[in-house]
C-alpha cells in the first residue's frame, strides 16, 4: 500500500525492507548483523560472535553458556525430540488470514513451562530446529490455568520446571482425552539443583536426556515456510477473560529481532552489551527483547530465575549493566524503593551503580512520566517506554537517551520500530474484504491503535482446533481486517511527528456520564506522589446514578500497615486534592480510594483491572470515601 495514502492523518512508519525467511534456529545461528543490509544499519553492525563468547551466564552459580555451546545443544534437543517419533511435516493448516495468506501452519506443539534459566535457551532452539512448534508457559499458571493450555495446545511433549510439576500432573488429570495425554512424555528442569552445562549422564525424566543424541543435521523446512510455520505460541495475559494462543511464525519473530536491533541507539555507545535477564523469557518482552535479542548480538545475559530488587541492584553495580530492561513496576522501585540510595551514592571518582547504564526500557503496560523524571534524576539513566504485545511483538520506542528527549516525548510510546506500520482508526468501520482502506482518523485524533508488520500473529489459537472440529476463526476475523492490520484494543493518538501516545484499553475504559476517563491517567497522577507505592483505578457502577464512577486502589509508600486510619485518611486527603488539581471534574476520584498491600499484575506488569473489580481478597483493604453522595428530591 502506497505511503501516501494516509497523507495528513494519523499513519506513521512504513513498510520494511527485505528480510530473509528462514527457520528462527538457522537465523539466530546466522549472526544477521554483520553486514550491512536493509535491517541492519551501518551503526549497528556487531563483531563476529565467537563460538566460546558467553551469552547466558547464571547469576547465583557463574556458569557459563557459549554461543557454540548453545548451538551444539539445540541441534541435539532437537534430534533427541525428533526420536520420540515427532515428525515436522504433520503439520496442522490453517485458514488463511490477512497476516498469512498462505495459511498458518502448526508442527507437533513442544510445551516448554520454566523459568529464566540456562536451559531455556538450547530448548526453546532445539524446538525451533526441529521445526517444531514451541509453546511458553508462566510457571506461576495454577493447575486449571495449566489445563486449559494444554487442552488447546495438545502438545506432543512436556518440558516444565520440577517446582511446577505437582501442578502439571494435576492439569493432566483434568484433561478429559486420558488416552492421549497418558502418552504424552513429560521431562523435567530443576535449575535450583542442576548442573548445566555438564556431561554428566541424565535420568530418563530429566530434559538432558534429549541431550544424549547425535545432533541434528537435516532441514526441517524450506525457508520460504518461515511466514506460515508457527514457531511459538504465546498465550495472551488474560486480563479480561481466559488467555488466548497467538502464533507467531518463525519469519515473525526474526523480523522482531531485526527491528529492534535496527532501532537501538544505545549501540554502540555502551559498546559490547551486558544485559541482567530477569525478565520471563516465557512472555514477548524477554523473549523478543533479552533471549532472542541476546543471542544474535552476541551479548552477554546475567539470567536470574526470578525478580528481587536487592538481587537485580547488586546485579547492575557488579556486572557493569549496559542497558536495562524492565517492567514497570520495577521503574517505580528505582524511583522511590529508599534500597536504591546505597546504589546512587558516588564513590571518590564520581562513579556508582548505575554509572554503566546508558538507558533501559519498560514495556507491557503504562508508566507515568514522573516517575521517568525521578528514575533519570536518581539513577541517572533515562527508562523509555515502548509499546508492544504478544500479538504485535515489539512495536514502538521512544528514541533518544538525554534529559531533553525524555521531556520532549512525555506521554508518548515513541515511534513505530523499523518496518512496523501504526494506524489510529476513525471509527467508521474497518475493511472487511480484499479492496477495501481501513479508514484513518486525523492527527491528535483518539481512535483505536491498529498495527501492521511482518512480526503480527499469523493467527490466533482456535479453541478446540486438534480435536477434529471445524477451526473457528472468528476470534482471529474481529483481531485482524481485510488490509492487513490488528486491531489491538488500546486507544491512543498519533502527533504530528508520528510518535504514538497510548490513552488505555477500550474494554477499560470507564464510563463517567458522557465521558470516558482513562484508568492509566489517574494511575499516573496518583504515582506523581511521593507518598505513592503502586496504583490501580478501575470504574464501579452507581445503580442509583446509572454511571461508573473512578475508584482507586493504592498502595502507601511506607506500607498499608504501618499506617494508621488517621494517616491513610489524611494521605486519602492529599491524593483527592492532586486529582482535583490535575483533571477535569469528570474525572475525579467519587468512587473513593482503598488502601491495599500490592496492586495485582500480570508478569509482564499489567495491572490486572478484572481482580479489583472482583471484590477478591486482592481488592480487600482499608475504604475511604472522598466524596458524600448528594441527595436528590424524590420524584413523584
Amino acid at each position: 500500500m502506497a505511503l501516501n495514502t494516509y497523507k495528513g492523518l494519523a499513519y506513521s512508519g512504513g513498510p520494511p525492507g527485505e528480510l530473509p525467511f528462514a527457520n528462527a534456529f538457522s537465523y539466530v545461528f546466522s549472526q544477521p548483523f554483520q553486514k550491512e543490509n536493509a535491517f541492519t544499519p551501518a551503526s549497528q553492525l556487531v563483531p563476529r560472535i565467537k563460538s566460546s563468547q558467553p551469552i547466558f551466564v547464571d547469576d547465583k552459580t557463574g556458569r557459563e553458556l557459549t554461543f557454540g555451546q548453545i548451538q551444539k545443544d539445540a541441534l541435539c534437543i532437537a534430534a533427541g525430540l525428533l526420536s520420540l517419533n515427532l515428525n515436522p511435516s504433520d503439520i496442522h493448516k490453517l485458514p488463511p488470514t490477512p497476516a498469512c495468506p498462505q495459511g498458518p501452519e502448526i508442527a507437533p506443539v513442544v510445551l516448554i513451562q520454566l523459568p529464566n534459566c540456562l536451559p531455556f535457551a538450547p530448548i526453546l532452539l532445539g524446538t525451533f530446529a526441529a521445526g517444531l512448534t514451541a509453546t511458553l508457559a508462566s510457571p506461576a499458571l495454577t493447575a486449571d490455568e495449566i489445563a486449559w493450555i494444554l487442552q488447546n495446545a495438545k502438545p506432543k511433549v512436556i518440558i516444565t520446571a520440577a517446582a511446577c510439576l505437582d501442578a502439571m500432573k494435576a492439569a493432566l488429570a483434568k484433561q478429559e482425552d486420558k488416552e492421549y495425554f497418558s502418552s504424552v512424555p513429560v521431562y523435567t528442569v530443576d535449575p535450583a539443583t542442576e548442573v548445566y552445562p555438564s556431561s554428566a549422564p541424565a535420568g530418563v525424566n530429566s530434559w538432558r536426556a534429549l541431550l544424549w543424541s547425535a545432533p541434528y543435521r537435516g532441514t526441517p523446512f524450506k525457508p520460504e515456510s518461515a511466514a506460515a510455520r508457527t514457531a511459538v505460541i504465546l498465550w495472551s495475559s488474560g486480563t479480561s477473560g481466559r488467555s488466548k494462543g497467538v502464533l507467531l511464525s518463525h519469519h515473525a519473530i526474526n523480523f522482531a529481532s531485526a527491528s529492534l536491533w535496527h532501532d537501538a541507539d544505545y549501540y554502540p555507545v555502551s559498546g559490547a552489551q551486558r544485559w541482567l535477564g530477569y525478565v520471563p523469557f516465557y512472555h514477548v518482552f524477554g523473549l523478543c527483547n533479552v533471549l532472542l535479542l541476546g543471542l544474535t548480538t552476541g551479548s552477554t545475559v546475567y539470567v536470574m530465575q526470578s525478580f528481587n530488587l536487592k538481587t537485580m541492584l547488586e546485579g547492575v553495580k557488579k556486572y557493569r549493566v549496559t542497558y536495562l530492561h524492565m517492567a514497570p513496576p520495577v521503574a517505580v522501585m528505582l524511583a522511590k524503593a529508599p534500597v536504591v540510595d546505597e546504589y546512587t551514592a558516588k564513590d571518590k571518582d564520581g562513579k556508582h551503580g548505575f554509572s554503566s547504564v546508558v538507558g533501559g526500557v519498560t514495556g507491557g503496560a503504562p508508566l507515568g512520566h514522573e516517575v521517568v523524571v525521578q528514575v533519570y534524576e536518581r539513577c541517572g539513566f533515562r527508562v523509555r517506554l515502548g509499546y508492544g504485545l504478544s500479538e504485535t511483538c515489539s512495536t514502538s520506542l521512544q528514541r533518544g537517551l538525554g534529559a531533553a528527549d525524555m521531556h520532549a516525548q512525555a506521554g508518548d510510546t515513541g515511534l513505530p520500530h523499523y518496518g512496523v506500520e501504526i494506524l489510529i482508526s476513525a471509527g467508521e468501520g474497518y475493511a472487511t474484504k480484499e479492496g477495501e482502506i481501513t479508514k484513518a482518523a486525523g492527527i491528535d485524533v483518539e481512535g483505536e491503535v491498529l498495527v501492521r508488520a511482518p512480526g503480527l500473529l499469523s493467527s490466533y489459537l482456535p479453541v478446540g482446533v486438534f480435536s477434529g472440529v471445524k477451526p473457528d476463526m472468528s476470534v482471529t476475523e474481529e483481531a485482524l481486517t481485510a488490509d492487513g492490520w490488528f486491531r489491538t484494543g488500546d486507544v491512543g493518538a498519533l502527533c504530528k511527528e508520528g510518535r504514538l501516545r497510548i490513552t488505555d484499553r477500550l474494554k477499560e475504559l470507564i464510563k463517567v456520564r458522557a465521558y470516558q476517563v482513562a484508568p492509566a491517567e489517574l494511575e499516573a497522577v496518583l504515582c506523581s506522589s511521593e507518598a505513592v507505592g503502586d496504583a490501580g483505578v478501575v470504574g464501579i457502577y452507581d445503580k442509583d446514578e446509572a454511571t461508573e464512577w473512578p475508584r482507586a486502589f493504592v498502595v502507601p509508600r511506607s506500607g498499608k500497615e504501618n499506617m494508621s486510619r488517621a494517616e491513610l485518611e489524611k494521605l486519602a486527603v492529599q491524593l483527592k486534592e492532586l486529582v482535583e488539581k490535575r483533571t477535569a471534574k469528570y474525572k475525579w476520584l467519587i468512587g473513593g480510594i482503598v488502601f491495599i498491600d500490592q496492586v495485582p499484575k500480570s508478569p509482564s506488569g499489567k495491572i490486572l483491572r478484572r481482580v479489583l473489580k472482583s471484590g477478591g481478597k486482592e481488592s480487600q483493604g482499608i475504604e475511604i470515601k472522598l466524596y458524600e453522595k448528594k441527595k436528590r428530591p424524590s420524584k413523584l
